[in-house]
Formats: C-alpha cells, structure tokens, sequence
C-alpha cells in the first residue's frame, strides 16, 4: 500500500491533536503555542483511527527565534553573516519589504543546522535572496569570498531556471548520497534553497509540509511564522 505522512502536536509529552494527513491543524497548533513540537507518522495509507502505531514517529522539537539569537549570536559565524547582510544588502538595494530579513535567518538557522560550509553559507545566501547573477557577481567581487567559481554560478543559474517547485513526497523519502562531498553539499543547498521558498509562503497561509526536502526544515515551522509576525512585508 502507498505509505504518507500523517500530521499531530506533541506537548508535555502526549499527542494533543488527533493524526491527519491534512497538514494545516497542526500548523495552527504549531503557531498558536510555543511548547507545541510536530510528530510525524509515515504509515500506510489507511483510515487515521486504524493508524494506531504502524509505521515510525518522528519528533520535530520546534526552534524559537529568540533563543536561537540568544545561543548564537556570539559564537555563530551564520548568524554574524546575517546580521551583516541584513545591514549592508539594505543600504545597497533599498528592499521595499522585509522578505529578505525572513529569509537571512531562514538561511541562517538552515546553514548551523547542515553545517554547511563558509562558502555554502555564502551560496545560499545569495541564491534565497537574488535571482540575478549579476548583482551577485558584484557581491562576490566586494566580498571577497574565495574560492568562487564558474560551477557556482552555473549551480546558481540551475536553480534559478529550474522547477521553482519541490516536490510532493507520497511515500518514504530517499536519501541521495553524492560521491564527493563537495557537491553532496551543492545538493544539501539546493534542497535548503526549494525549503526556504516553501517556507516564505507562510504569508498566504500555503505552506505545504510534504514539499520541505530537508528534515531540519520542520524544526523551523514556529520560527518562521516568528519572522513573519515580527518583519511584516511593510517595514
């Protein structure tokens, strides 16, 4: 039978939302409380009540905006690359929202988490926020980021052109292991780059759980609806 993914909130230790494959319940729970965590069931498809246990519970412990600044701040060369950005970007393209403020931190949270390198921070970056090779060209030029190579713009120019959808996962995901470790990231951050698109739609209340690639991008549910209350697109 076709295994999916069914959706509930654990709190204090005990589900307090009954299993859907509906993900939207467990979103609002997930927005309206902050000690609400995501539990996750890959099952085979059947009715919720016939669930019981089958299939494997995953636990989603929730990251909060203020205590991932608060731990990282002084330690975290993500988060420090963020602050500079959310500082020198604006004064150099004037954003007329604050789209690019929700989405440093997005990056900034996804890079500590797949321990990305400098430079994967750096790709990132720039590809979550751009969609112009040249301006990040420039960027590359002032910055001085070493190491940056025609691969990475035509990674970048990949993304840009590509499906500007993730895909929808109906069954157990498969875990793709590259030959070199060098674009075992490429693939870590392009799958982090679809995340953060995915993420950003929480506006329009159309954030899709089974479109997100990276499973660290469900232990960032509650910090991006922070962002998006606290930088609303009116500055």
């Amino acid at each position: 039978m076709t295994e999916i993914t069914y959706y509930s909130i654990l709190k204090n230790n005990q589900l307090c939302l009954p299993w859907s494959d509906d993900d939207k319940p467990a979103q609002k729970k997930l927005q309206d409380d902050k000690e609400a965590q995501l539990a996750a069931l890959v099952g085979e498809e059947m009715p919720v009540d016939k669930l019981f246990n089958t299939g494997v519970i995953t636990i989603y412990t929730q990251d909060l905006l203020e205590n991932f600044i608060n731990k990282q701040k002084n330690k975290s060369y993500y988060l420090q690359n963020a602050f500079f950005l959310i500082d020198d970007l604006d004064k150099k393209f004037k954003f007329k929202d604050a789209k690019y403020l929700r989405t440093l931190y997005l990056v900034a949270a996804l890079s500590q988490k797949n321990a990305f390198t400098q430079k994967m921070n750096w790709l990132l970056n720039f590809a979550a926020v751009f969609d112009n090779i040249a301006d990040i060209k420039s960027l590359v030029n002032e910055y001085k980021i070493r190491d940056w190579s025609d691969f990475d713009y035509d990674f970048l120019n990949n993304l840009f052109t590509g499906s500007s959808e993730a895909p929808i996962w109906s069954r157990q995901k498969v875990n793709i292991q590259l030959s070199s470790l060098r674009y075992q990231y490429y693939f870590e951050v392009a799958q982090s780059f679809q995340d953060i698109r995915e993420l950003l739609k929480v506006d329009d209340n159309q954030v899709k759980l089974d479109r997100l690639q990276n499973e660290h991008s469900l232990e960032l549910l509650h910090m991006n609806y922070e962002l998006s209350k606290f930088f609303p697109d009116t500055k």
